[in-house]
């Protein structure tokens, strides 16, 4: 049961280092596209995320960070499961002539 404790113990501590490193990063890092503070940030929810973004887009205006602009993007919708595409001969998908 020791061990278990340990274990749960040092992932909490990993979890809090990676936080907190992440806020260090985004409230006074020197560099808006840090690797470790980029990295961290895609552990975080989105909506801790957007506000990250924005307190770095407020501290490097003239440099987008690499976070924000994955973070902007929207995600692509995804394709109709039964969805065949066109054919290309001006054919219908029946296989006749319209």
């Amino acid at each position: 049961m020791r061990t278990i404790s340990v274990f749960l113990q040092l992932i909490g501590l990993l979890v809090l280092a990676t936080l907190g490193y992440w806020v260090w990063f985004v409230n006074w890092g020197p560099n808006p596209n840090d690797r470790v503070g980029v990295t961290a940030a895609t552990l975080v929810p989105m909506s801790v995320k957007d506000w990250g973004c924005g307190r770095l887009s407020a501290r490097f205006a003239a440099e987008t960070p690499a976070i924000c602009s994955v973070a902007s993007t929207p995600a692509p919708s995804p394709a109709q499961p039964n969805s065949a595409p066109a054919p290309s001969d001006g054919s219908t998908p029946g296989g006749g002539r319209l």
